[in-house]
């Protein structure tokens, strides 16, 4: 069994895209309770350096902020957050990611900081300014932390509209903000957001051929009772009017419809706003059925 648990390791090394579950805590009760079995705290309770890839991830993240905003080269990282843009939900939600990678950053600089792992948990302490800066997190946090970045950054080569992004950030930084137990900084809390669509970033489902009609300065599609529920079903609706290609979430419908003022905000973002993606085109091929094999 060693022989494989050591072929595992390698294979993951080296493997991408892979689907793997996400495992999250949820406590259904106030009071907490643990496994019998599972270890105290001050047994538990040990310090560690930081995160290497969560140290990849900012440096990352501020380079393609200041590439994007040339004026904030230079400046301490606070300043830097500061001169931020943050007119869109997009911006925002950015520029919070920033502030928690920031944290782990000072402290990963700063010989006199503190890393600690409690109970699953991370604790990291330290003082920046004459400010005491604190970040508790769980490890899945962290890892949706670098989950985050990479997705922000790949954003801008994915034909995605930028409300389709944003959408799936939101709701990246919702569930970063849950495994969050404690922070402080400059300005003490994280900026909150009021989710006004949830969406399942998770997995979703590609539909490149779906009946639709216009009605009263709607476009309505046809889905079915089966697939009507968007949080079992989260569908990605490819729909090509008037030379522009859409990619409309089945979580921006209200009762399968959308109107055709909002239909700008789903077009995707190619050099002719029409054509996908050369990569996109085996994500839409369709397997014949041959006679004679087995489909159960």
């Amino acid at each position: 069994m060693s022989e494989i648990s050591d072929m595992a390791l390698e294979y993951s090394a080296h493997a991408r895209d892979r689907h793997a579950p996400e495992y999250r805590q949820l406590e259904l009760y106030s009071t907490k309770k643990k496994l019998p079995y599972a270890q105290d705290s001050e047994s538990d309770a040990k310090r560690q350096r930081g995160s290497f890839s969560i140290e990849m991830a900012f440096a990352a993240l501020e380079g393609a902020l200041t590439l994007a905003h040339p004026e904030i080269e230079g400046l301490p990282s606070w300043k830097k957050y500061l001169a931020l843009n943050k007119k869109t939900a997009m911006d925002k939600v950015v520029a919070e990611v920033y502030r928690v990678l920031r944290i782990h950053h000072l402290a990963w600089v700063n010989r006199d900081s503190y890393f600690e792992v409690d109970e699953g948990g991370i604790r990291i302490r330290c003082v920046f300014q004459h400010c005491s800066l604190t970040l508790g997190i769980s490890p899945v946090g962290m890892e949706l932390l670098e989950s985050f970045v990479g997705y922000y950054l790949d954003s801008f080569r994915q034909p995605y509209s930028e409300a389709y992004a944003e959408a799936v950030l939101i709701q990246y930084f919702i569930d970063i903000v849950q495994e969050i137990n404690a922070f402080s900084d400059e300005d003490r809390v994280l900026y909150q957001f009021h989710q006004a669509m949830p969406f399942n970033r998770h997995f979703r489902f590609d539909s490149d051929n779906p009946r639709y009609e216009f009605d009263d300065g709607m476009l309505k599609i046809e889905i079915g009772k089966r697939y009507d529920d968007p949080v079992r079903y989260p569908i990605d609706f490819y729909i090509v009017i008037d030379d522009a290609t859409y990619i409309i979430p089945a979580e921006a419908l209200k009762q399968g419809a959308i109107s055709l003022e909002r239909l700008p905000r789903w077009r995707i973002r190619t050099a002719d706003g029409m054509h996908l993606p050369e990569r996109f085109r085996l994500r839409f091929g369709r397997l014949e059925n041959v006679v004679g094999l087995p489909m159960t």
